[in-house]
């Protein structure tokens, strides 16, 4: 993927996100939610994040299958997760797909582009 689509594919994230006004995370019963490690860095999560329920949904399976999606409004997503996950230094993947990737972006990054 080159510099222009990841760009392109993170502003769609972000207008379908304040479209919607939130973003969709896997959550297991016990609220545990899905992260992964990262394909860019060595010993960092990334939380994985959907612009839309539907695409949250399409990876509920495999050994994803016990996880649902859950709605995270932007509020709270901006409030508090944003400074969480920078304290734990993690990053968050945007849309992972089929093919097991995501972009991957910092915390406040996302949270800049959302604000704007």
């Amino acid at each position: 993927m080159n510099e222009l689509e990841l760009e392109s594919d993170v502003v769609t994230f972000v207008s379908n996100a304040r479209i919607a006004d939130k973003v969709w995370a896997l959550s297991a019963e016990d609220g545990g939610l899905v992260v992964c490690d990262s394909n860019q860095f060595d010993e960092t999560d990334v939380l994985l994040l959907w612009d839309d329920e539907a695409k949250a949904k399409a990876q509920c399976k495999e050994e994803w299958a016990e996880f649902s999606p859950v709605a995270i409004s932007l509020a709270d997503f901006l409030d508090e997760w944003i400074e969480d996950l920078n304290a734990d230094d993690a990053l968050v993947g945007l849309n992972w797909n089929d093919d097991n990737v995501c972009i991957e972006i910092e915390p406040t990054s996302l949270a800049h582009a959302l604000e704007a």
